[in-house]
C-alpha cells in the first residue's frame, strides 16, 4: 500500500491503516489514526495505532479530545517512543 501511495504522490494520512503525528514544539500533539488509548496518566500516555504503539512521556499530560480516531494532547512532553 506504501509503494502506491508513494507512486500517485499521496501523504500517508490519507492511506489506510497509516498514522499522522503533529508536533507543536514540546506543548501539544495531534495525532490522527488512533485505535484506543492503552494508558493514562498525567506523566504517560499511550496509543493503540494499530500497527504502533505510541507513548508520550513527561509532565501535566492532558488529552484535551478524542474522536473519530483522532486525539489532541497537551502538556510537557519530553519523549516520544515508538514500538511495532
Amino acid at each position: 500500500m506504501r509503494q502506491a501511495g508513494q507512486l500517485l504522490d499521496l501523504p500517508a494520512r490519507m492511506l489506510p491503516g497509516f498514522s499522522h503525528l503533529e508536533l507543536w514544539q514540546n506543548r501539544q500533539a495531534m495525532i490522527e489514526g488512533v485505535k484506543g488509548v492503552l494508558s493514562y496518566s498525567e506523566t504517560e500516555i499511550q496509543l493503540n495505532l494499530g500497527t504502533l504503539v505510541v507513548t508520550f512521556r513527561g509532565t501535566d499530560l492532558s488529552i484535551q479530545s478524542y474522536q473519530a480516531e483522532q486525539l489532541a494532547m497537551t502538556g510537557m512532553i519530553a519523549q516520544v517512543d515508538f514500538v511495532n
